[in-house]
Parts: C-alpha cells; sequence; structure tokens
C-alpha cells in the first residue's frame, strides 16, 4: 500500500488546500466531438520555470497531491521535467492522459502515483465514435507501455449515448492491466442546448446506469467512486443542470476552493475545474499563491453532479464509505 502525502491541510477545519488540479496546457491531439475543452491554442503556457515557482508555493502552504491535466498535458514541452520536479519538491502526482503519448514518456511516468487514460469503450468501434478514427489502437499501444513499466493505471470513462452499456467490458478490460476504472457521465451544461435536449431522453436510461454501477461496486467490482457517489450522482433532482445553489440532500459540504482548487494553463486559479470559463480567475503569476487564494472568486453552488468532486467532498466530510473506499483503492494501486 502507498500511503498518501499528509499535511495538516487534509484536516477539514484547517483552511488551506491540500490537493491542485492543473491543466497544463490547452492543446491536445484528439478532437473528442462531446469535449468542452478549447484545445486549439498553443499560446499562454506557463514556462517551467514559473510552474516550478508556483509549486514550490503551493507545497508551502500545504498542498501535497497535484492531478496534472489537459488538454493532453503530455505535449507539453517540459511536462517530464514538471512531473520530475514535483515529485522531488514532495508532492504526490496523477497525470490524466488519453494515453496516445505515454510509450514516448514512461521514464517521468514512472514516478506518479497514478496515470489515468480515457477509455470509452472496450473496442474500436465504440471508443473510437467520439474520439477518432485510430484512438483506440493508439491508447491501447500507451497502456500496454505503462503496464510493463510498472506504473498504477486508472482507466477514465465517460458515459455517452454510445456506451451507456460497455461500462462492465472496460471492468473486464481494465482487469487485465490491474486498473481501477472512474466512471462518469457526460454533463448536459457542455452541450448547450442539445446537450440539455439529449440528456432529456436519456435521463432514464443514464439514472438506471449509476444505480447499476452502483451495484456493481458494491459487490467488489474494479471501479474507482465509491459506492455512495453513483447513489448521489443517480438521485440527482434536476437533469437540466450539473449544479446547484442549494445543498442536496446527502450530498457532504463542499470544499470547492477550500481543500482543492483548479489551476488553468496560465496560472489563473479558481475554486474547481467545473467553473472554468464561469469566471475570471485569480492569477498566481502576478499576485503569487497566497493573494492569488485571497482573491480567488467564491463557487455560487453548494452541490454538483460530478463524481470527482462528489467524492472528494465525501472523503474531506471524512464519510466512512468513502475512507474505506480511499483506503481500498491505495492498496489495488499498490498492487499494480
Amino acid at each position: 500500500m502507498k500511503f498518501p502525502k499528509i499535511s495538516p491541510s487534509v484536516l477539514p477545519f484547517v483552511n488551506k488546500p491540500y490537493i491542485l488540479f492543473f491543466a497544463i496546457t490547452e492543446r491536445c491531439n484528439l478532437r473528442c466531438e462531446y469535449c468542452f475543452g478549447k484545445y486549439y491554442s498553443e499560446t499562454g503556457e506557463l514556462s517551467f520555470k514559473q510552474i516550478k515557482k508556483i509549486f514550490t508555493e503551493f507545497y508551502g502552504l500545504g498542498v501535497r497531491r497535484i492531478a496534472i491535466s489537459g488538454g493532453e498535458p503530455l505535449l507539453h514541452k517540459d511536462i517530464d521535467r514538471v512531473i520530475k520536479m514535483a515529485v522531488e519538491l514532495g508532492f504526490e502526482v496523477g497525470i490524466n492522459s488519453n494515453g496516445i503519448l505515454v510509450p514516448f514518456h514512461i521514464k517521468a511516468l514512472r514516478l506518479v502515483s497514478n496515470l489515468s487514460i480515457s477509455l470509452d469503450g472496450a473496442s474500436e468501434k465504440i471508443h473510437d465514435k467520439y474520439r477518432g478514427k485510430g484512438a483506440f489502437k493508439k491508447v491501447l499501444v500507451g497502456i500496454e507501455a505503462a503496464h510493463k513499466a510498472g506504473i498504477p493505471l486508472h482507466f477514465c470513462c465517460t458515459l455517452t449515448d454510445s456506451n451507456l452499456k460497455e461500462w462492465p467490458n472496460i471492468l473486464k478490460l481494465a482487469k487485465k492491466y490491474n486498473a481501477l476504472v472512474l466512471i462518469s457521465p457526460l454533463y448536459p451544461r457542455i452541450r448547450g442546448e442539445g446537450g440539455l435536449m439529449v440528456a432529456k431522453a436519456w435521463e432514464n436510461k443514464m439514472k438506471k446506469t449509476l444505480k447499476d454501477i452502483s451495484k456493481a461496486k458494491e459487490k467488489g467490482a474494479n471501479i474507482f467512486y465509491s459506492k455512495e457517489t453513483y447513489e448521489l450522482m443517480a438521485d440527482w433532482p434536476d437533469y437540466t443542470n450539473d449544479i446547484s445553489v442549494s445543498k442536496i440532500p446527502g450530498h457532504a459540504k463542499c470544499f470547492a476552493g477550500k481543500k482543492y482548487i483548479s489551476m488553468d494553463s496560465k496560472g489563473e486559479i479558481l475554486p474547481c475545474l467545473r467553473l472554468d470559463g464561469t469566471f475570471k480567475g485569480a492569477s498566481c503569476v502576478k499576485l503569487g499563491v497566497k493573494d492569488a487564494l485571497k482573491n480567488m472568486p467564491s463557487p455560487p453552488c453548494k452541490s454538483c453532479r460530478w463524481a470527482c468532486f462528489i467524492e472528494y467532498n465525501l472523503l474531506f466530510n471524512f464519510r466512512a464509505q468513502s475512507v474505506l473506499n480511499f483506503l481500498s483503492n491505495r492498496i489495488k494501486d499498490g498492487k499494480a
């Protein structure tokens, strides 16, 4: 079992962040049809020197976990140096990738605590529908390379209209690589009015799928999120919105902007990833991390349907099921 990096900031009554979600680049080598990212710009990325300064300041405040994503993070010219530097500073580092460039970064990726690779299907037909022709073959090459190198793997599956019945097959494939699977629904807000129409048409099917996933988790399936998280997502009251300005019954107190924060490729921070593009963040480059945190906008919501934030909120509120699930995941990652 790999023990997490600990600091007093992990405690709910300590008003300091513990996790930093960092989108290191907006660029991506795929054009997934359902994606809400603006992955077409090469401008505005932080330099290695700027990233090191910001990471050092965050470490001093108590952050111990950094989740690096994009765009496609492995496209950043300094990604290997950034991973090595972050680990040397004392961070636990996770990487979210589409998997295609993994074989070219094995040495650096051996340092991470987990590599999360997007996988929407266990076959070429389903995975490639929204991610593009040839994507499945390329991601399998990346998965094989990471597994051979002993890198702890997670698979990230986004539920869409094409793969609502595919997740059991992804679980089977994941077992081959000792991987945990993070399953999340496609949130309607990222597709505008068209997304809401789709959401209305499939909401009942989505709720049933989430409940089926919850049952599979209860039986010990290799699913990352806790059973409680899937139950809360299935019982979400308003399919037209993925956030709520009032606290939804059953949901834990939200720690967005307190225990976890989000930083974009330009060094601007927001309480969470969900608010990216909604508010202007505070700049760590111009203000420094401490002052940026003081000037960061407050989240307008108190509950959401986003699996990762539901899980983190349960965990930071020390909900028993989530804590036990966290410990179980650590053990499984240690075997990978």
